[in-house]
């Protein structure tokens, strides 16, 4: 998460923040970096990388606007942002309802996918209006 577009940082959406992605060599040396996200508040959780050499991140974002397309509403999304391996967007994807979504956790799974968990306060299935926990699994094609 950074506010900051200075520094180390930069392509800061403005907001309230961005995710904050920093590739490190073995030495602890910037290969790059990006800030993702749009002009609210976008936190990244959870980064893992992918079969393909890439990175699956995941968190929540309040933006619809910069790299954040079809964001439900509420204070915010799950977000889950698909890198290639030199941090370039492949695919995004905002997941929730019109309350408050926080992925926490994102893994790829053995067929490919990625299964993302988190809290909702969305009514997404039969959650009750209350913090509960909430499990997405994305295929593919997703």
């Amino acid at each position: 998460y950074t506010k900051s577009n200075d520094g180390d940082v930069s392509g800061n959406h403005g907001g309230w923040g961005d995710f904050w992605v920093v590739k490190l060599d073995g030495d602890g040396n910037i290969e790059w970096q990006k800030a993702l996200g749009g002009s609210d508040d976008d936190e990244a959780f959870s980064v893992q990388q992918t079969s393909d050499g890439g990175y699956i991140v995941a968190g929540f974002t309040g933006s619809n606007d910069g790299d954040v397309s079809g964001n439900h509403g509420g204070w915010g999304d799950f977000w889950v942002v698909k890198l290639d391996g030199d941090g370039n967007i492949e695919w995004q994807k905002a997941l929730g309802g019109s309350d408050d979504d926080v992925a926490r956790s994102v893994q790829q799974t053995s067929d490919g996918g990625y299964i993302v968990a988190g809290d909702t306060q969305s009514k997404v299935s039969d959650v009750r209006y209350q913090r509960d926990f909430w499990v997405v699994k994305l295929g593919i094609s997703d």
